[in-house]
C-alpha cells in the first residue's frame, strides 16, 4: 500500500534529563535542542508542548531554528483550559489570547486547547446551556484573532468516555465558529474505553490535528504508538476515511510520573512505528 502522504510530527520533549520546573529548565537552549532531537529522529514537523513561559523573542528564535532544521512548526499545546462558566471567562480569554500570540510567533498552524472539565461528566441539557455559552464566548473571541493570525484552534478530547465525546463534539460543532475544530488524542480515548478510530469518525472533517499516542488503558502513559494496545491499522483507516490530509502529530511524554522515559529511544520508536503504520489501513 502507498504511504499516507501526511507529514509525520512529534511534540518537543525536554532533552536534558528530568523536567521538574518547566519555566526554569525548558529555556531557549532546551527548546532548540528539543527541535533538533525531533528532526534527528526523522520527523518533519513538531508540536511545542511547553511554550507558555517563552518570550516573543524566544518564540521567534525557535521558529528560526525550525527553519534552519527544515522542521515544520505545526502546532502548540496550551495548558490553559477553556472556561465552562462565565465567571472564568475574564481570566481564561486573555490568557488564551496571549498564548495565541506566542503561537503565532512560533509560526504554527494550530493551537491545541483542553475543553471545560464539565464535559468529563454527565450533564443534562439544562446543565449544558451555561457551559456551552461560556465556551462559545471564549472561542468566539479566539476565533476573531485566528482570522488575522492564520492559526486554528483544535479542542481536544481529554478524560471522556464515548458518550461524553459525542456530546462534546456536538457542542463544539453547534457553535459553528470558523477556525475552530478538533484534536483527537488516541490515548485519552483508549484510556476511557472509547475506540480511537470511532472518535476520529465522529470528529470527521473538522479534525484539525492529532495527538497520536498509545496506552494500555488506565494511566495516561503517552507511549510511542505501537507500544500499547491501540489498533493502529484501524486508526489509520479512520483518518483516511475522514480525508485527514494534515500532519500526523505524535504526542509522547517527557514526564516520569507514570513510567521511565528515554527521550531519544521513544522518539526513534515513535518515528519508526508511525512510518510503518502509515502503510496500514
Amino acid at each position: 500500500m502507498t504511504r499516507m502522504p501526511n507529514k509525520l510530527g512529534c511534540n518537543t520533549l525536554y532533552p536534558f534529563g528530568e523536567l521538574k520546573d518547566v519555566a526554569a529548565q525548558f529555556d531557549l537552549n532546551a527548546q532548540k535542542q528539543a527541535c533538533r532531537d525531533v528532526r534527528q529522529a526523522g520527523f518533519e514537523a513538531c508540536e511545542f508542548s511547553h511554550f507558555s513561559h517563552l518570550t516573543l523573542e524566544d518564540c521567534d528564535a525557535v521558529r528560526q531554528e525550525c527553519g534552519r532544521l527544515g522542521l515544520t512548526p505545526w502546532s502548540a499545546h496550551t495548558w490553559g483550559m477553556l472556561p465552562g462558566d462565565a465567571a472564568r471567562l475574564d481570566t481564561a480569554l486573555p490568557r488564551l489570547l496571549t498564548e495565541l500570540e506566542r503561537a503565532a510567533h512560533l509560526g504554527v498552524a494550530v493551537m491545541v486547547a483542553h475543553p471545560p472539565s464539565a464535559f468529563f461528566q454527565e450533564m443534562t441539557r439544562e446543565q449544558a446551556v451555561p457551559v456551552e455559552a461560556a465556551l462559545r464566548a471564549c472561542l468566539a473571541g479566539i476565533s476573531e484573532t485566528c482570522a488575522t493570525s492564520g492559526i486554528a484552534v483544535a479542542v481536544e478530547n481529554t478524560a471522556m468516555g464515548a458518550p461524553a465525546i459525542r456530546r462534546f463534539v456536538e457542542a463544539v460543532n453547534g457553535l459553528d465558529l470558523p477556525h475552530v475544530g478538533f484534536n483527537v488524542d488516541t490515548g485519552h480515548a483508549n484510556n476511557r474505553g472509547a475506540d480511537p478510530a470511532a472518535v476520529i469518525r465522529v470528529m470527521g472533517d473538522r479534525l484539525l490535528t492529532t495527538h497520536l499516542q498509545d496506552s494500555v488503558g488506565g494511566e495516561d502513559l503517552h507511549l510511542p504508538p505501537g507500544q500499547g494496545n491501540i489498533d493502529w491499522a484501524a486508526v489509520m483507516a479512520a483518518l483516511r476515511d475522514v480525508g485527514y490530509a494534515r500532519t500526523l502529530m505524535v504526542e509522547i511524554t517527557d514526564s516520569r510520573k507514570y513510567r521511565d522515559v528515554d527521550v531519544k529511544a521513544d522518539l526513534k520508536a515513535a518515528f519508526e512505528n508511525m512510518r510503518r503504520f502509515t502503510r496500514l489501513g
